[in-house]
């Protein structure tokens, strides 16, 4: 069966989720545990693990191969044995057979292309969903269109994938009108791209998933928050999180990442976190120390100390607590008869804690409404800074082989190959240089959060880039791609003054993102020259309030 493959998915929920009477006797977590799947799986093994959800991957590709000809069996027997081993089934609708994609030519011969395509004719869709809620509707409730919306996996437009979400509503609730829909996502925490399907599409979904590759957890609290409060606001919509430790970390680091995310899910009250990579026996134990002295606990707030944060959860006493630091050492005074676990629930001495998370228990009453009155006068908690640059007016970096770096940071990203930039010192000035010749043509950077984050209209931004001038005229330029309200987009070209000394040239923003959707907030390129290549000195970003 063509694009099968299985991977672990933690789900964290804030509800209670609702398991056929069949289901196997087994402790059901507070925080349940789920799977992912495209066929048939060990469904036995998932729910004595644990599990009370399992995702499975409907393949339209290989449902329909040919037009009107379903064929069901395989799925039949994935939701059965789900079913029966007391699992509740999520059904992701994915993938266009090779008669119904937009593909053409040679395009056609390759499944990884044709598939991933939308089809050209959204009554083939319509139809195919129609079937299948049809045929499941009393098994499955939650219904997703699509995995994620990246490379490989999807090769359409924006338009293209809400008229699939639009469609998927219409006929889902035709045939069942307590289904719900559910929107895939870029690769990311792209908000942008949410902000625009609420605009134009928010009447055709009821959940976000967001699939954060490559990001620490501890990068998702500022964007959860920026999601929750101003982007769906009271809309009721829920947030599921789709978490690939693989892209941060070796097996070692995953009971760690495991018992951060669930602290950050339920205190940004996610209603699922899917886990993408196979189990192993370190995160099942962080889940099951989790579930075990969290449990049902509400989420009653934070308290921040040096570089650390800790999440505490409980009303009355005892309450618990994950705490770690960013980076470094963080201690926390917290009262009551404390008892401290190990990402994998193993006892250990009560002091001060590191970037692996410490599990509390046993936390007293002080320490729970120092939490609640530090998330009522700070808001949803964010990561703790190493520079406040909130008040500030403007950042900036030197460039050179050692960046002095002021709230605006280059340095992190001069490891990517297109971004691997030469130091290089003219006029006894440190500066940087880009290499046509060897296609390194972009300067990254990245805003600092505490500065700039989701901007979205409350200020202008203006960039001011220091560059060497040209050896001659009209030969050398540059431009910005940067993260704005509607995705990312290039400012104009900047030609270059032709000029043995320094030149500074300003550019000035008025839809700025800024929001790390692919992990920066905007890159000087330089890709369009080729007779000589742009030097640069120094960036200054500046905010300038509206009028």
């Amino acid at each position: 069966m063509p694009h099968r493959f299985i991977a672990l998915a933690i789900v964290l929920t804030l509800l209670v989720v609702s398991l056929p009477s069949s289901a196997a006797v087994a402790p059901e977590p507070s925080l349940p545990v789920g799977f992912v799947t495209a066929g048939p799986a060990d469904f036995a093994g998932m729910r004595a693990a644990g599990a009370t959800a399992v995702k499975l991957i409907a393949d339209w590709s290989a449902i329909e191969r040919d037009k009107g000809k379903f064929v069901w069996e395989v799925l039949d027997e994935s939701v059965t044995a789900a079913r029966r081993a007391g699992l509740n089934v999520v059904m992701v609708l994915s993938y266009t057979p090779k008669w119904a994609s937009l593909a053409t030519g040679v395009e056609l011969n390759d499944p990884m292309i044709f598939s991933r395509q939308p089809p050209k004719r959204i009554a083939d869709w319509e139809a195919f969903v129609t079937a299948i809620v049809t045929k499941y509707r009393a098994q499955v409730k939650d219904w997703q269109v699509w995995t994620a919306l990246s490379l490989p996996l999807y090769r359409g437009t924006d338009r293209e994938y809400l008229a699939l979400v639009r469609a998927a509503r219409a006929k889902a609730r035709a045939v069942d009108s307590s289904s719900r829909i559910v929107l895939a996502t870029p690769f990311g925490v792209d908000l942008i791209s949410i902000r625009k399907a609420m605009l134009e599409a928010g009447d055709a979904f009821d959940i976000i998933s967001l699939s954060p590759r490559a990001l620490a957890p501890e990068l998702l609290m500022r964007p959860l928050g920026v999601l929750t409060q101003r982007v769906l606001g009271r809309t009721g919509k829920r947030i599921w999180i789709e978490w690939d430790p693989r892209s941060v970390g070796d097996r070692q680091t995953w009971p760690a990442q495991a018992m951060k995310l669930m602290a950050i899910a339920k205190a940004f009250a996610v209603e699922h976190v899917f886990w993408a990579a196979e189990p192993v026996p370190g995160m099942t134990a962080a889940v099951s120390a989790f579930t075990a002295e969290v449990g049902s606990r509400p989420f009653a707030g934070f308290v921040m100390a040096e570089r650390g944060i800790a999440f505490l959860f409980g009303d009355a006493e005892p309450a618990a607590a994950v705490a770690w630091s960013m980076t470094g050492e963080a201690s926390f005074k917290f009262d009551g008869n404390l008892k401290a676990l190990s990402p994998t629930g193993d006892a250990k001495a009560v002091g001060s804690v590191g970037t692996e998370p410490v599990l509390f228990a046993g936390i007293g009453p002080a320490s729970v409404a120092e939490a609640k009155s530090t998330l009522q006068s700070r808001g949803l908690p964010v990561p703790p800074p190493q520079e406040d640059f909130s008040q500030q007016t403007e950042v900036s970096a030197k460039l050179g082989r050692t960046n002095v770096e002021r709230g605006l940071y280059n340095a992190p990203y001069r490891s990517r190959r297109n971004g691997a930039v030469e130091p290089v010192e003219v006029g006894g000035s440190d500066a940087v240089r880009t290499s046509n010749a060897k296609d390194i043509v972009f300067i990254y950077f990245d805003v600092d959060d505490s500065f700039l984050f989701y901007v979205d209209g409350r200020s202008v931004v203006e960039i001011s880039i220091e560059v060497h001038g040209a050896s001659a005229p009209d030969q050398l330029g540059f431009n910005v791609l940067y993260d704005s309200m509607s995705g990312y987009r290039f400012t104009s070209w900047q030609v270059v003054e032709a000029k043995d000394g320094w030149v500074t040239q300003t550019i000035r923003l008025n839809d700025a993102g800024f929001s790390n959707t692919w992990g920066w907030d905007f890159t000087i390129n330089a890709g369009g020259n080729r007779k000589e290549d742009l030097t640069v000195r120094s960036v200054t970003v500046k905010k300038v309030p509206r009028p």
